[in-house]
């Protein structure tokens, strides 16, 4: 590009913040930067990358103006509209404009704002309801999802009931990175569940800019096929009707749909009107849970996306149904908080305890926090004056609960302490600080190579802590320490790295002692799978009380376990080696009857290997993990199919992780599960570890996708911190340098 056209661009762009992002892939592209460093960068998908760079290079200017869609006038799912205002843009926006997000779904400006009117929606308001246009209107607030279901013949129902107000978890809103992934993977997900036939009402096909109503749709042959015949939707069970009995129901139907039989008489029935989805509206309520009670939520939706994806193994006319598990039966299962002691030598363990109880909830009051640790009111008292002089903990905002005085909430104050977390991987070290709360400040990263030493790694990692608590201020003088996460095997006791993976000339590293002898700071060494399931527990989809398995899944294959509220890292900080497992699972044992080495367990290279022998091609480039789930997320067959197949291989491991430990929560993440393939490998893991284990009948596992995805590992090292300070547990942990 000539400085004329850089200028040009300039000015095309100038005070039009929905041009910004395509103003930056362009001169991205002329600065030589390929197009997965333009999407990490922009944090925007590979493919938005190219589509914007190729039009540009075929028309310029033109090419990266809003083309209005040929053919027959657009109807809008308005539905579809609202729900990805709620699931919020691309960092570091926070807010859609009006501008951006029409611009970004291909509608007018007008289109969306008489959208967003009729809706009540105010993009930034977290906590205000919206007025859902059905037939009697609908005010939304804190809406639950209860129960959905759609049939062959057209139609379909959403069952909702406004959560009440003791039942709302006083904890932030998912982040937006998970709000994105879960709007992304369920939409795609509830349009699957839909009956392929032109006059379902609720079809949703294609982009979000919907073809003309479905009415108006025909066959390719010119005529309408012929509905296949639906089965009856079944009644409610009678156990699961009289938990709703006393909650004020709504049922949002589309076509001749009544909602499902059994419903209590006091439920309120709404019909939809032809400008909103049905799988759009699911999405829509699964937005607004996210917002409001996102622990309940994510067990839901995840229990929603097992139910879609089992659909396609039915018969042809199979119509869908969920329902939401109830709490109750949820709770029944949960393992007990830990309690106080009674002895006064373990103040030090009751203050943890308090720290832990607020952490998990979000917010406590002083009678909240006795009755979940079994402290006394005067013990709590005592220990929570002690955290509000210190600065851990804050007082919110007092709240009425009735009769008596208005209880005060406490919270973690993130101002409180923070922590440093280095992930060492073979292709990048990446080094985050995080604080008490589990925010991210600051990040920073070093591409390394096989030829990559480790002395210039670790001058790099010194140098770079130092700077970031710097640049940190006053918070940077309340650092804790910093956990470095790295591949195993490990010498977690003396804190060294033996002979890591792809770096052929390291060694043994004493990473753990250079590092404390050069920053004067407490120093922990886990395993980056270990280090992945700590930040589940502490920051994201882990929570509380249930134990879990973490599938951490990146240049290798490894896995974390929370058992018995604590991670187990096993006698010498190695715990989770995976790839034996799959060998032995998948009978693969070599002759002296040893297992044999699995590819697969290597998921990013078996994947582009399988690629290329698929065929797979990228024109002017190579084939990488990054192009090859582009083209999987784009529809391409060949990289779909070698990311299942090595998916399906990785699952037979995970059958035996879920039979070793009986856990029934499996937590998927790392760089090579990137958002666009995630639901690629959650489908086969999600079917083979409930399909395939021994108690299979008495226990269904619930895999779901890691909040923390690809930094798992670096902010997972910063939590392992957190969780050496804070953790209420009677024992230390080794593998730490004071």
């Amino acid at each position: 590009m000539t400085d004329r056209d850089l200028a040009e661009l300039s000015a095309w762009a100038k005070d039009r913040s929905d041009r910004a992002v395509r103003l930056r892939i362009v001169r991205d592209a002329a600065a030589g930067l390929s197009v997965s460093q333009s999407a990490r960068e922009l944090r925007i998908s590979r493919p938005t990358v190219t589509a914007w760079r190729q039009r540009y290079a075929a028309h310029g200017l033109a090419g990266l103006e809003h083309r209005p869609r040929s053919g027959r006038p657009a109807r809008i799912d308005e539905a579809d509209v609202v729900a990805a205002t709620l699931a919020g843009p691309p960092p570091p926006q926070r807010v859609w404009s009006a501008r951006a997000l029409a611009d970004h779904l291909g509608l007018s400006h007008t289109a969306l704002g008489k959208v967003w009117q009729r809706w009540q929606v105010r993009p930034g308001a977290t906590d205000a309801p919206l007025l859902l246009p059905v037939d009697p209107p609908l005010s939304c607030h804190r809406p639950e999802l209860l129960s959905a279901g759609s049939s062959a013949d057209g139609a379909a129902f959403v069952v909702i009931a406004e959560a009440a107000s003791g039942q709302q978890p006083r904890v932030g809103a998912a982040t937006a990175e998970e709000r994105q992934m879960r709007y992304a993977a369920l939409t795609a997900m509830m349009r699957g569940t839909q009956p392929d036939y032109p006059d379902h009402p609720a079809r949703v096909t294609g982009p979000r800019i919907k073809d003309s109503p479905p009415q108006q749709a025909s066959c390719e042959a010119g005529g309408r096929r012929p509905a296949p015949k639906a089965a009856p939707v079944p009644p409610l069970p009678p156990s699961l009707a009289a938990r709703w009995s006393a909650r004020r129901l709504h049922v949002i139907t589309w076509g001749d749909s009544a909602g499902p039989a059994g419903l209590p008489h006091t439920a309120r029935r709404h019909t939809a009107p032809a400008a909103m989805g049905w799988a759009s509206t699911v999405c829509l309520m699964a937005q607004l849970e996210l917002r409001h009670q996102p622990r309940s939520a994510r067990v839901a939706l995840d229990s929603l996306a097992d139910a879609a994806r089992e659909l396609p193994k039915s018969p042809p006319g199979t119509p869908f149904r969920w329902l939401r598990q109830g709490r109750q039966e949820a709770a029944a299962r949960r393992r007990t908080v830990h309690r106080a002691f009674d002895q006064p030598a373990l103040g030090s363990f009751n203050e943890k305890l308090v720290i832990e109880s607020v952490r998990v909830r979000g917010s406590l009051s002083r009678v909240e926090i006795a009755e979940r640790t079994g402290l006394t009111p005067q013990a709590v008292s005592r220990i929570t004056r002690n955290l509000l002089t210190t600065g851990f903990l804050v007082e919110e905002e007092r709240r009425s609960t009735g009769k008596g005085k208005p209880r005060v909430p406490l919270k973690l104050s993130q101002d409180a302490a923070c922590a440093i977390g280095i992930h060492v991987d073979p292709e990048k070290i990446t080094l985050v600080l995080v604080d008490l709360c589990g925010n991210v400040r600051d990040t920073h990263t070093l591409d390394v190579t096989a030829q990559s030493d480790p002395q210039s790694c670790m001058d790099w990692m010194t140098r770079t802590t130092t700077e970031t608590v710097d640049a940190a201020g006053s918070l940077g003088a309340k650092i804790l320490g910093v956990g470095v996460a790295a591949p195993g095997p490990l010498d977690v006791h003396e804190g060294v790295l033996l002979d890591p993976p792809l770096w052929a000339g390291w060694g043994e590293v004493p990473l753990r002692a250079e590092l404390n002898r050069i920053l004067r700071l407490p120093v922990l060494l886990e395993k980056d799978a270990t280090a992945a399931a700590i930040g589940e527990r502490w920051l994201g989809a882990g929570e509380s009380g249930s134990d879990f398995v973490y599938l951490y899944l990146g240049a290798g294959a490894g896995s974390g376990a929370f058992l018995n509220g604590d991670v187990y890292r096993g006698t010498s900080g190695n715990a989770g080696e995976f790839g034996e497992l799959t060998a032995y699972a998948l009978g693969r044992v070599a002759p002296g009857g040893g297992p044999e080495m699995v590819p697969e367990c290597a998921p990013m290279s078996a994947v582009v290997a399988r690629a290329r022998e698929a065929g797979l091609t990228v024109p002017g480039g190579e084939v990488t993990y990054d192009t090859v789930c582009g083209a999987a997320a784009n529809g391409d067959a060949r990289a779909a199919g070698a990311i299942r197949d090595v998916a399906r291989v990785v699952a037979r491991g995970a059958v035996a992780m879920t039979d070793l430990y009986d856990t029934e929560l499996m937590i998927v993440g790392g760089p090579a599960v990137p958002p666009e393939v995630a639901e690629l490998y959650l489908a086969e893991i999600s079917g083979a570890v409930n399909r395939f284990p021994m108690a299979r009948r008495v226990r269904t596992v619930r895999v779901t996708y890691s909040t923390l995805s690809a930094s798992a590992a670096a902010v997972g090292a910063a939590a392992s911190v957190f969780h050496m300070a804070f953790a209420p547990r009677l024992r230390t942990h080794s593998g730490a340098a004071a």
